[in-house]
């Protein structure tokens, strides 16, 4: 299995598709491409998990929604400020190309998260995060899905705090 250790995530408008460029320790490169309907199932149920299992909810277990959603937001923000800049995983030196078929989702203990890669007759990819990267990426994919244009109706309300003005969303390739 190809173990992945960084993620560069962009939408091609070219191909109507997200790019993950994954990197493994070793620095070999693969690209996955997610279609629309795959990763719409893919973030639906990455959000989910995060506003089930979260500290934020298991903490707080008698908050109403509206009390909820403002912890969910103020986790977002701040795992989005904590977010690092680093140099994005350069697709041009992917070994290989690939379009995921599906994603299997794995939650282990302390809100980790795996996700395995995965099209018939190729190596699987898998990457792995814990509930702060995992919220720093759906921050990241969100702001492509914007660029996207694709229906925003799969993100919750919490995510939109950082639409506001004086939080950048990227047009450029991010990790």
């Amino acid at each position: 299995m190809f173990e992945l250790c960084r993620l560069t995530s962009q939408y091609i408008e070219s191909e109507d598709r997200f790019r993950l460029t994954g990197e493994d320790e070793a620095g070999n490169t693969i690209s996955l491409w997610l279609t629309q309907r795959l990763a719409q199932r893919l973030i639906s149920f990455l959000l989910a998990a995060i506003s089930g299992s979260s500290i934020v909810t298991t903490q707080n277990p008698t908050q109403d929604d509206s009390a909820g959603d403002l912890l969910q937001e103020f986790a977002q923000q701040a795992a989005t400020a904590e977010l690092p800049q680093q140099a994005a995983v350069d697709s041009t030196l992917s070994s290989q190309s690939w379009l995921v078929e599906e994603v299997d989702i794995n939650q282990g203990a302390k809100g980790v998260v795996g996700l395995i890669f995965k099209k018939e007759g190729v190596e699987n990819a898998a990457i792995g995060f814990e509930t702060q990267q995992l919220r720093q990426w759906l921050s990241i994919v969100r702001g492509q899905w914007l660029q996207a244009q694709w229906p925003v109706d799969i993100w919750p309300n919490w995510m939109a705090a950082q639409d506001e003005p004086g939080v950048s969303a990227s047009k450029n390739p991010v990790h």
